[in-house]
């Protein structure tokens, strides 16, 4: 998918569920790591790239390392 409003929308949406405030979140910043997300936001999260995507996310193809930061969601969701 090479539809450029999806990383300022999936930006948005983990801002709205962020834990404390942020402001923009860098491609590199740790979400999990450093508690803007919770492990439990990600079930959310994958409903919300699967409406971004407008397909299911293949659970097989998850890997943990995708939620790691804005980046590896965009390479490994859309390929960006």
């Amino acid at each position: 998918m090479d539809d450029p409003g999806t990383r300022p929308k999936l930006e948005q949406w983990i801002r709205d569920h962020a834990k404390t405030p942020i402001g923009a979140i860098a491609g590199d910043t740790p979400l999990l790591e450093k508690g803007i997300l919770s492990s439990l936001d990600i079930v959310e999260l994958v409903l919300f790239i699967e409406s971004l995507k407008g397909e299911e996310v293949d659970p097989d193809a998850i890997e943990p390392d995708t939620f790691k930061n804005l980046d590896a969601m965009m390479r490994g969701f859309f390929g960006a």
